[in-house]
């Protein structure tokens, strides 16, 4: 799988995923190179895919795009992307805060981009707030705000608090073709909803970033790096390899083609449905 594939936390997430344990699937780590972000931009948030399947990482300092040749640039401005995600239309949204030198108003609140991350638009609708977690699936777009609270609706334009969505939400994934399907981490295990986060229900113990590609794969990795994949919606779990590190961001692009990153600031990808690492 090359960096350049043609056709995605919140910030306290590795200190919640350490205190909360594993999901149990431990794996022998992975010989794990990958490639390096800058420094300054080693913190990663979050992966996004654009329509014509580049990716964009989210990180402390801006966007940042991989490319074939193994290089990366920043995309647009150097703001703090605490929360990145492709709509199923291709746009991009995007919350945080401005970059240092920036006028714009902090936090950011939730922006959209319809040129793959070179320029954003505020969607004034929403709360203006940090979401660290942006999901989005058919006909529903998710975000989880600063205060671990959801909110929901059928555009970015219509998001309005779930009051009844668990508290301390770590991460959620939307299944693919059902948007009212999700399942959430919680800081003491997984919850599914099959209504849009109206009710939910418990289906396991496991903790970590959530990735859902195709209904029968469900990707999972938790504080130790260990990666598993659910067929079943998050029932039950198979193990697959393992980072080497405590992640800090997960994207499945296909059942065998997946990219995550550590904190660390290594970009990592797996070719074999995350059963080893590069």
């Amino acid at each position: 799988m090359r960096w350049k594939i043609t056709a995605a936390a919140l910030v306290a997430l590795p200190l919640l995923l350490a205190a909360c344990g594993s999901s149990g699937t431990t794996t022998a780590p992975s010989a794990t190179t990958g490639l390096v972000l800058p420094p300054d931009a080693a913190h990663v948030h979050g992966i996004a895919r654009t329509r014509g399947g580049d990716l964009r990482i989210g990180t402390h300092a801006g966007l940042f795009a991989p490319s074939a040749d193994g290089t990366l640039a920043r995309v647009g401005d150097a703001a703090d992307y605490l929360g990145l995600a492709a709509l199923p239309t291709g746009a991009l949204l995007s919350s945080g805060h401005p970059a240092p030198d920036s006028t714009e108003p902090n936090p950011l609140g939730l922006r959209t981009s319809s040129d793959d991350g070179v320029t954003w638009t505020a969607i004034p609708q929403v709360p203006r707030d940090d979401y660290h977690v942006i999901k989005a699936g058919a006909g529903r777009v998710y975000a989880v705000n600063s205060d671990a609270a959801l909110y929901a609706g059928s555009a970015p334009t219509a998001l309005a608090r779930i009051a009844s969505a668990p508290r301390a939400l770590i991460d959620l994934a939307v299944e693919p073709g059902r948007g009212t399907s999700l399942v959430a981490s919680t800081q003491t295990g997984l919850v599914r909803s099959r209504d849009g986060g109206r009710t939910w229900t418990n289906v396991g113990n496991e903790i970590g970033l959530l990735s859902w590609v195709r209904p029968d794969a469900l990707f999972i990795v938790d504080a130790m790096g260990d990666v598993s994949v659910s067929a079943d919606g998050g029932e039950s779990w198979s193990p697959r390899g393992s980072l080497g590190a405590a992640p800090a961001a997960l994207l499945a692009i296909s059942r065998r083609e997946v990219v995550a990153a550590d904190h660390d600031g290594r970009l990592l990808q797996s070719a074999d449905g995350a059963r080893t690492w590069s």
